[in-house]
């Protein structure tokens, strides 16, 4: 970690073989509230530095990143289940609009 006058500065980095940039930005949004966020792509790494405001305790700013990969892998395994729930989805739906009468035989 590099600290500034203003905010630290913590990297963290992602393997792109494993996660997505859209699953990581997705993950980053629900943070957006207690820092914001630089994120590079690199050969095989997305890195993401974090900038956490300067009075962020060591503790606060570890749990921080804890839960921000943590939820980098929750939103993967959202979009996992999208994916692979997809067709049953669209069944349902294909079937509850056709009782309606908003589509016509």
């Amino acid at each position: 970690m590099t600290t500034g006058a203003d905010a630290h500065h913590v990297d963290l980095s992602f393997d792109n073989n494993v996660f997505p940039l859209d699953t990581i930005k997705r993950a980053l949004y629900r943070f957006a509230d207690r820092c914001s966020f630089d994120v590079e792509l690199a050969d095989k790494q997305t890195k993401v530095t974090l900038h956490v405001p300067a009075n962020m305790s060591e503790p606060a700013i570890d749990e921080l990143c804890s839960r921000i990969r943590n939820e980098v892998l929750d939103q993967d395994l959202r979009d996992t289940i999208s994916r692979e729930t997809a067709n049953i989805r669209t069944l349902i739906l294909a079937n509850a609009f056709s009782n309606t009468g908003l589509i016509e035989s």
